[in-house]
């Protein structure tokens, strides 16, 4: 807590809406991924077109009852709640997640299952130090939905961002570039949006539970396989197991992902995945340890080849052969059998019935059929088809179905349904809102035939979720 000050100090500060620095510094514990340097993205706060308002409305409804409850507009007319949250967030070009996260950090109000006036009174908390009163008179002009909302999204657009662009600083005095200590840590705001925030609010601490609720309410559980990049790091990363890892060039990048297919998401959305390891190397490179064995890196890992004779039988190129240390392959399964000189096509090859113009993909002499022409475009683009006889095509041994990859976007030609693949199993997208609230692109589903979608096994309806980990963020009402 603050300590109190006097009267005609906290009338001084209100312009800016901060208050006094702590009189001593604080010990604040950071979780992994928050860094005090760069808090939020600047669009996360002025993305007026972050949430439509029927999401708006089914958002408040999914956390607590405010999409249902009303208010005193500025106009002295009762109006439902998300109707004042929106007329605010469009007046004042301020994302209405934000407006959220706000409401939700200074007074639980998002989520409350029976907010108090006093709640809805003081709900951005704009005027009001950790150690005033809200009964101060002084303050009173503030109090209420509607004008609360109303003065803070004026002041970060008006008092803090119009300043920010003309070169100054905000009413507070931070900016980009500027060091400044909170509770006793040395933070320099990275971009105008983390330095709003510690002119509105100068503690670690609130930020940080700002920081926790955007992350629990708006940073996105994306399916495995999915490619994302970065704003405005423009960082790209495979997603897998919980984990994202970069791509350590863009010549990696090439031979592994469709560049269609990547989407676009914040890094503050991303700064909740903890970083996996680089995928440093394009697919089928040749690398040679620390002990000498030389592996082929495949889709599923890494593949030793068992001597020198299997190598020069496959034409590999020893000029090719890359140095590696340990830790660079630690990331990567081994994968059994060895490639020795009785293996058949370690690298895979593409194969098509000449009578029934069936394809194959064939690996290790087992045979994995394609279920769709368009696998052919989707995995093996550039790979020339071998047409071979049924007979010669049955001297592989038959392995299962090739399936889509994780991530995929698929439809049947007649089936309404849209689907992502994951771990071979289709999870039905239920609506357009959810689809776009990833980030996918409608180009980007392919259509499939409906006996290869009926060949999987339907899962539970993919849901957005958080991807924040999972602890108190610290919004409960303890006093009001």
């Amino acid at each position: 807590m603050q300590k109190r000050v006097s009267s005609a100090l906290i009338l001084a500060l209100f312009a800016a809406n901060v208050c006094p620095p702590f009189a001593q510094a604080q010990t604040v514990p950071l979780d992994p991924g928050f860094d005090p340097n760069h808090i939020l993205e600047d669009s996360d706060i002025f993305d007026v077109t972050g949430m439509s308002y029927d999401r708006l409305v089914s958002f408040l409804r999914s956390k607590g009852t405010l999409a249902d409850a009303t208010q005193t507009d500025i106009d002295g007319v009762v109006k439902p709640v998300p109707q004042i949250i929106w007329r605010v967030s469009q007046s004042y070009k301020i994302n209405p997640k934000y407006l959220l996260a706000l409401m939700q950090k200074e007074q639980s109000l998002i989520e409350d299952s029976s907010p108090s006036q006093r709640q809805f009174d003081w709900a951005t908390g704009y005027g009001v130090c950790d150690d005033c009163s809200k009964d101060d008179p002084a303050i009173q002009n503030f109090k209420g939905f509607a004008p609360q909302l109303e003065w803070s999204a004026k002041q970060y657009r008006e008092k803090y961002l119009l300043r920010l662009l003309g070169g100054g600083t905000t009413i507070g005095g931070d900016k980009p570039g500027k060091t400044i200590s909170v509770d006793g840590i040395s933070v320099t705001p990275t971009n105008n949006a983390t330095a709003m925030l510690y002119t509105y609010t100068p503690h670690i601490h609130g930020n940080l539970n700002l920081w926790r609720i955007w992350q629990r309410w708006f940073s996105l559980t994306y399916p495995d396989g999915t490619v994302v990049q970065g704003k405005p790091s423009g960082k790209t990363y495979l997603i897998r197991n919980g984990q994202k890892r970069a791509f350590a060039s863009p010549v990696v990048m090439q031979t592994m992902v469709d560049p269609t297919k990547i989407i676009t998401v914040s890094d503050t959305q991303l700064a909740a995945y903890p970083d996996g390891g680089v995928i440093k190397f394009p697919q089928f490179s040749l690398l040679k340890d620390e002990k000498g064995k030389i592996w082929l890196l495949t889709n599923d890992g890494l593949r030793y080849i068992s001597n020198m004779d299997a190598f020069h039988k496959f034409g590999f190129n020893e000029d090719e052969i890359v140095d590696v240390s340990s830790t660079d392959l630690a990331g990567y399964p081994i994968v059994d059998p060895a490639i020795t000189v009785n293996t058949q096509f370690p690298t895979g090859v593409v194969l098509q019935d000449k009578s029934t113009k069936q394809y194959w993909y064939v690996e290790d002499s087992i045979r994995h059929l394609l279920p769709d022409k368009i696998f052919l475009a989707l995995y093996f683009q550039g790979r020339n088809v071998k047409q071979l006889t049924t007979q010669q095509i049955g001297t592989y041994k038959q392995g299962e179905t090739y399936t889509l990859h994780d991530g995929e976007l698929v439809r049947g030609k007649t089936l309404p349904a849209v689907y992502v693949s994951e771990a071979g199993v289709l999870h039905p997208i239920l609506n357009a809102d959810t689809f776009e609230s990833i980030g996918w692109s409608w180009s980007s589903v392919v259509t499939i035939s409906d006996a290869a979608i009926k060949n999987y096994t339907v899962g539970d309806p993919f849901t957005v979720q958080s991807a924040a980990p999972t602890v108190d963020d610290g919004t409960s009402v303890a006093s009001l």
